[in-house]
């Protein structure tokens, strides 16, 4: 196959990086232009939940829909069939009472979203002081100037500042080195109370909003403890203060229930949500505001959410992630991802107790993260050039000749994770330990 001129700027690429041109892809699986196959061992980005098909049902949804009507605006009191059906659909799929459901065209749009009702909301109730916002150390919400203030990870912003004023951040929930409890055990929840701290030390009169993922990423599948967002809810309710469930990643499937929401028994007041809802076919993404949210929106019938995305809603991005969906309903996906769950924890389980390179596995459903470490007693890591080294010179390049395509997450300690479509099975996962295992031993071999 013939590749044009390479003009595109890709996203988050050293300046030096060869280009790597994907061109086809079926199942778990994806081809170079070169040939190559990889096991896709991320799903692309954590979102191509149901693999790559093929699935002409969903060609044909897209298809029916740009014959009919290729686009219109969900704007100034517009609407299409395709975008009022999702957000019903919607509406019966996620485990908060729905007020209203604001389509946008990605995670980073949906995460602005809740910034912006979260802030309006309390101005719309009389408490316009309320500007702040609560997130975790580490953790990502996304690249627009809104969301990566929010960031938890210092590099991310460093060339944006300043950003959005009161970005504040809490702990993680991060066992194997919390400073509070990784000693004891059991989680004291100490991590989830200093959020209360923060915001009695900030006056709370001041916070608008808490907002976190149900696990993790970034860090490495940092999964919540027992009791964590139970507390995280009351924190918020004695205080007046908005819980977001970021989802844009757990949702649609990857833990092992519709969202990890449901899965950890969350009770936000916003959920954000992207890449699983059209399982990234086509951009579209989503945040959902329960009735108390949307009550001082809708009081007055003069009243507006200020805020537009001219793609938001897209008749087609709508037809193809109701179609993504009648296939996690028809194949069963979430039970599928369950029955696989314990058979990945007990593999995993069984080269992390052996191998001396992992100090910590952690994850659910189809999300694991395995840390890192020099030295399994002592807990020793990488040095931040060893880890540059390690990540991008050595591991992640040589798991791709081996055919395999993965992360290692370097925005907190260094985690490989393993996060494939959720079709993916005991063949995939075969695939994939037989390279994660040499890859590990070589690098064993080589920087330890």
């Amino acid at each position: 196959m013939t590749v044009a001129p390479d003009h595109l700027w890709r996203h988050f690429t050293p300046a030096g990086a060869a280009p790597i041109v994907i061109d086809r892809a079926e199942g778990c699986h994806i081809y170079d232009t070169e040939g190559n196959r990889y096991l896709d061992a991320l799903a692309a980005l954590y979102c191509v939940n149901i693999g790559y098909g093929p699935y002409p049902e969903i060609a044909e949804a897209a298809r029916a829909q740009l014959e009919r009507l290729p686009f219109f605006t969900n704007w100034v009191g517009f609407a299409t069939p395709p975008a009022l059906e999702l957000t019903e659909k919607l509406s019966d799929l996620v485990p908060i009472d729905v007020g209203r459901i604001f389509l946008v065209s990605g995670g980073s749009e949906a995460v602005e979203a809740a910034l912006k009702v979260a802030r309006q909301y309390h101005r719309l109730r009389g408490e316009p002081t309320r500007y702040k916002y609560i997130t975790r150390r580490s953790a990502y919400h996304g690249t627009t100037m809104g969301a990566i203030s929010i960031n938890g990870s210092p590099s991310l912003r460093a060339q944006f500042e300043p950003l959005l004023p009161g970005c504040l951040r809490a702990p993680m929930p991060y066992r194997y080195r919390c400073p509070y409890c990784s000693d004891k055990s059991a989680c004291t929840l100490r991590c989830a109370d200093e959020v209360d701290d923060i915001i009695r030390n900030e006056d709370p009169s001041t916070v608008a909003a808490v907002i976190m993922e149900p696990v993790q990423n970034s860090a490495g599948s940092i999964v919540p403890p027992e009791g964590y967002f139970q507390r995280i809810r009351e924190i918020c309710d004695a205080h007046g203060v908005l819980l977001v469930a970021d989802e844009v990643i757990c949702g649609f499937g990857r833990v092992g229930d519709w969202f990890g929401t449901t899965r950890y028994g969350i009770e936000p007041d916003m959920m954000t949500m992207a890449k699983g809802l059209t399982s990234a076919y086509a951009p579209l993404g989503a945040l959902v505001a329960s009735t108390k949210v949307i009550e001082p929106f809708f009081s007055d019938p003069k009243t507006m959410l200020i805020h537009g995305i001219t793609f938001g809603g897209h008749p087609l991005s709508c037809a193809i992630a109701l179609a993504n969906l009648e296939v996690f309903e028809r194949d069963d996906l979430i039970g599928h991802v369950r029955e696989m769950t314990p058979l990945f924890r007990e593999e995993f389980g069984r080269l992390a107790d052996e191998h001396p390179m992992i100090g910590d596995l952690r994850g659910d459903g189809c999300f694991y993260s395995f840390e890192l470490v020099k030295d399994k007693q002592t807990k020793a890591t990488f040095t931040p050039a060893e880890r540059d080294e390690l990540i991008k010179t050595f591991f992640v390049p040589r798991a791709r000749e081996l055919g395999v395509y993965m992360r290692v997450d370097d925005r907190a300690e260094t985690a490989a994770q393993f996060s494939p479509p959720l079709v993916s099975g005991r063949e995939e996962l075969d695939e994939f330990l037989g390279v994660f295992r040499q890859v590990l031993d070589e690098a064993y071999e080589r920087f330890v």
